[in-house]
């Protein structure tokens, strides 16, 4: 998400898939953000929900793509951030990991 190769939306599905890996409390302040952006734009066409959309619904739902888009990003960029500090730093570990 921060380098841009993932919208903040699909990157909150990712983080929300794999809350349970990375043994988070589910109230995590920084986990809770990204559980907030998937609950409200659940009903948008993401990934491989897209090929079973019509190209001119696509269309019609493109402002409220990317309106919702630009709010994720703000909700969640400092959030990104944080969790990317914590794991490089060790704070958090995936299940099954090994430390080196």
């Amino acid at each position: 998400m921060l380098s841009g190769t993932l919208s903040y939306i699909e990157g909150a599905l990712k983080i929300f898939a794999a809350r349970e890996a990375s043994r988070l409390d589910d109230r995590d302040a920084d986990l809770l953000p990204f559980v907030g952006i998937v609950s409200e734009t659940d009903t948008l066409p993401f990934g491989e929900m897209r090929t079973h959309w019509q190209a001119a619904a696509l269309e019609a739902l493109q402002p409220k793509v990317a309106k919702m888009e630009a709010w994720a990003r703000q909700l969640g960029e400092p959030h990104c951030i944080n969790l990317v500090e914590r794991f490089s730093s060790g704070q958090i570990e995936l299940m099954g990991r090994a430390k080196p």
